[in-house]
């Protein structure tokens, strides 16, 4: 089953060829999603020449690059747990590469004719309880000491206003995050790939790697030889057992109504601003371009 995202951004497109044979790469990728598309990419970018084949189980976006709910967000709110893990500065350079990375995702996409419903409408993060009220003070306290300000902090009515719904009893606004089509993306960087000389192989399950000499990624019908290997494979990589031990996969539900943009409209619901709650495990929303509310948790 596809995701809603997928099916509209696939359109017809031509599946490419599955592993046959023997194959031999500088480089294999496994992995069609973002992380192992936006590698084959900056590879060729960074040394034109080199051969580069990625391998994917599926279609390239049929992953959590497809499914997810479209948010591009920043690490900011993530701040206290990335100096905690590697130090202020290196936090400090983290989170602000990652609030630039999401303009470079704008900006790529329109150099590139990516049509992914960019939108830099930025970020609410709320409390729908007063449990959760004032869950980011800590974030923006330290972020200030270190003479950053991220985050504008909002009265409880102009967030019931941005947020269209009177649950929200506060909350603080990102003005750098956007929300995009995420499928249309990952198509996008797709025929970019291929378009670059990137030699692509769907419905390519990895079935082994073999690491004795060079590695070699086995596939049901075929393998890639290559000098380095990239795992490009989000939670699929629990099924080995060097990293099963350093992952945690949670599941994320998202779904969608159908279009109602004059609904969206008489709700005075603007843009395309991400939303999410401060629970542990937030429940996130948003609306898309053709007016669709999107939900996830």
């Amino acid at each position: 089953m596809r995701s809603l995202w997928l099916d509209e951004a696939l359109a017809g497109e031509e599946d490419a060829p599955p592993v046959e044979g023997e194959i031999r790469a500088d480089v294999c990728i496994v992995g069609g999603g973002f992380t192992g598309l936006w590698t084959a990419l900056q590879l060729k970018v960074r040394e034109p020449g080199v051969d580069v084949a990625l391998v994917e189980a599926d279609v390239c976006g049929a992953g959590a690059s497809g499914r997810n709910g479209g948010f591009v967000l920043s690490w900011w709110a993530k701040f206290l747990a990335l100096e905690e893990l590697c130090g202020v500065e290196e936090a400090l350079h983290l989170a602000r590469a990652s609030a630039s990375g999401v303009a470079e995702i704008g900006a790529f996409c329109a150099e590139n004719g990516i049509d992914a419903h960019f939108r830099k409408d930025g970020w609410l993060w709320t409390a729908t309880s007063p449990a959760q009220v004032g869950a980011w003070d800590d974030t923006l306290v330290r972020a200030e000491e270190l003479g950053e300000r991220p985050f504008l902090r909002l009265e409880p009515k102009e967030v019931a206003r941005r947020a269209a719904s009177p649950t929200h009893l506060a909350g603080v606004f990102e003005p750098t995050a956007a929300t995009i089509h995420p499928a249309r993306l990952a198509r996008g960087l797709r025929r970019l790939a291929l378009e670059r000389g990137v030699r692509l192989f769907e419905h390519s399950s990895m079935r082994r790697l073999d690491r004795t000499g060079p590695p070699r990624v086995h596939c049901e019908t075929g393998s890639v030889r290559a000098d380095r290997v990239v795992l490009a494979l989000n939670a699929w990589a629990a099924a080995l057992p060097e990293l099963r031990r350093a992952l945690v996969i949670i599941p994320s539900d998202v779904i969608a109504t159908v279009p109602i943009p004059q609904r969206l409209r008489n709700l005075e619901w603007p843009g395309g601003t991400c939303i999410d709650d401060s629970r542990m495990m937030v429940n996130y929303w948003r609306t898309t371009l053709d007016g669709r509310i999107v939900f996830g948790k």
